[in-house]
């Protein structure tokens, strides 16, 4: 009976790895580093590992895998089984679900990798409710996934979906795409830290400063508490709450989902980051009198969506 499935997580520093039961339960997970440099060929050496490795500590046999999902970053076409392009490992048009398969003979499906989170939160974490929700990460960018009538949507060759490049200020802040003025240059947690050291530069006075004299980075969980006292972190946050909340209703308004579910790094903000971003939206969606309203909720599954995620390709 086969009643197991492999999760990959493919990232510039890690490729993460767990084994899932086909309730979602997560039995063991383990990682090592992405050997960028090395190839493609050492990429899918090191996934094969991971995948021994994990055999090895939960004891399953090879028989009871229903097979290996992976999520990437980048363009991934999951008909094809293809990395298009994933400037993190440095590689494009590499049909990496055939060399995996060859290599480790299971079967696997991959997928673009915010869009395997999205569907590990639908299917195991707090958009079990919903057939009609958008997942947004903000992390060191802004990623999603859309579920659409209980359906992932991928767009052309699986490149949709792109949340963090929709314009927000055009002519703004420079993004790691080429573009200025994308929601992921004011949105993500990268782009808070950023705006806060060139903020402090111009107000000698805030409370901010004490935390590096302490020799203490300035962290996302850092602005947000000083925002509490801080005159310059309150105006900060609130900037931020305003820049997120924006796309945030254009995503409603353009897909008028049941939810939107917040993910990655910026979600352990917990309802600090939740309830004002609750209340911008139910005050700036279209029709807002007379249409349903969007859910904002809190991601539940964490640093292990993108393993639970990609294993629950596999998961009908």
């Amino acid at each position: 009976m086969k009643n197991y499935v492999i999760g990959i997580d493919i990232g510039g520093t890690y490729i993460k790895s767990g084994i899932i039961k086909y309730d979602g339960t997560l039995l063991a997970t383990d990682k090592m580093a992405t050997p960028v440099d090395n190839g493609v060929g050492e990429v899918v050496h090191t996934i094969s590992c991971l995948i021994d490795s994990l055999i090895k500590q939960t004891g399953i046999k090879r028989k009871e895998v229903i097979g290996v999902g992976i999520g990437s970053a980048g363009a991934v076409d999951r008909v094809r089984g293809e990395v298009c392009f994933a400037a993190n490992l440095g590689i494009q048009k590499v049909p990496l679900a055939d060399l995996v398969e060859e290599k480790t003979g299971f079967r696997v499906k991959i997928a673009n990798d915010a869009n395997c989170a999205c569907v590990g939160e639908w299917k195991f974490g707090n958009g079990k409710a919903y057939s009609d929700l958008i997942l947004v990460t903000l992390g060191t960018g802004v990623g999603g996934g859309i579920i659409i009538g209980n359906r992932l949507f991928e767009g052309n060759c699986g490149a949709g979906g792109e949340i963090g490049h929709m314009l927000l200020n055009k002519g703004g802040r420079q993004c790691s795409c080429g573009r200025k003025g994308c929601l992921e240059a004011y949105a993500s947690a990268t782009a808070l830290v950023q705006i806060t050291l060139e903020e402090m530069k111009k107000d000698k006075f805030t409370k901010l400063w004490n935390v590096l004299d302490d020799s203490k980075m300035i962290t996302p969980q850092v602005i947000f508490e000083m925002a509490k006292t801080d005159k310059l972190a309150k105006k900060i946050v609130d900037d931020y709450i305003h820049n997120l909340g924006e796309g945030l209703v254009d995503l409603c308004n353009i897909f008028r989902p049941q939810a939107i579910i917040i993910g990655g790094g910026m979600s352990a903000q917990g309802e600090n980051l939740i309830a004002p971003l609750r209340d911008y939206i139910a005050n700036h969606i279209f029709a807002k009198e007379t249409t349903p309203p969007v859910d904002v909720l809190q991601a539940k599954l964490g640093n292990d969506a993108g393993v639970i995620g990609a294993a629950s390709l596999f998961v009908s």
